[in-house]
């Protein structure tokens, strides 16, 4: 029997030193409260699926008009450039034929 309890002592040596004490659970119920509260601090102030579905479409909508204004904006700007150089290429022309016509011999 003697035979026997010595490897069983050895193992029981060897394994209490790292079991759980009281002491060490209080200490992990302390940070374990301290998360707890955090999270119930926290976690009502975090976006919900709501709030992110509603701010999506606040910026899709923004996409869109911005789109818009943009697409407005450079078809105006290119109708303003067209104007401006059929004017200048009609005076020019204009000019050519005077100078051609009337100016030199």
């Amino acid at each position: 029997m003697d035979i026997r309890m010595t490897p069983l002592e050895t193992r029981f040596d060897t394994i209490l030193p790292t079991l759980v004490t009281k002491v060490d659970l209080k200490q992990v119920e302390i940070r374990l409260a301290n998360l707890e509260t955090r999270f119930d601090t926290i976690l009502p102030t975090l976006a919900t699926k709501k709030d992110l579905n509603y701010a999506t479409a606040q910026i899709i909508n923004l996409e869109h008009k911005l789109t818009a204004t943009i697409h407005r904006e450079i078809n105006s700007c290119i109708w303003k450039m067209t104007s401006w150089i059929t004017f200048v290429m009609c005076a020019g022309f204009s000019g050519v034929f005077y100078i051609a016509r009337y100016v030199a011999p």
